[in-house]
Parts: C-alpha cells; sequence; structure tokens
C-alpha cells in the first residue's frame, strides 16, 4: 500500500474541497484564521473546522508555514 493516500473522513473531505477552491497561484496557502472562517461560513462550527484542519495536516494533505495552511502537491 506503499505510495497511496490515506483515506480521509468526509467531513475533512469537504474541507480539503474548499480549501481547495481557494488557493491558487500566485497565492501557495491561505492564511489559517482566513481559512476558519471560510469553513464556518460553508456550515462548519469553529470545532470541526479545526478538526478538519488537524486531520488534514497529520495524513499529510495540508502542511503550515508559518500561520498559513497551504496544500500538498
Amino acid at each position: 500500500m506503499h505510495g497511496e493516500s490515506t483515506p480521509i473522513p468526509p467531513f475533512a473531505e469537504d474541507c480539503l474541497d474548499l480549501l481547495s477552491g481557494t488557493v491558487s497561484p500566485p497565492e501557495p496557502g491561505i492564511d489559517e484564521a482566513n481559512a476558519e472562517s471560510l469553513l464556518m461560513k460553508e456550515g462548519f462550527t469553529r470545532a470541526d473546522a479545526r478538526e478538519a484542519l488537524e486531520v488534514l495536516e497529520m495524513r499529510g494533505y495540508i502542511y503550515r508555514v508559518n500561520s498559513e495552511i497551504r496544500i500538498t502537491d
């Protein structure tokens, strides 16, 4: 199973879809506070938004540079 991405729960997948639609070149990422605001506007609670971001980071779908969230290529 080497090389396969780790599955994520549906709520984290929804989060990733929203972030992917927001982050685009030339901007490499989105500020963490703005990401949380975006997710809350889409129906996530603050706790769920933070949980989704944590799951995505732990599974390698996103990474952080200072307070910016970037999507892994």
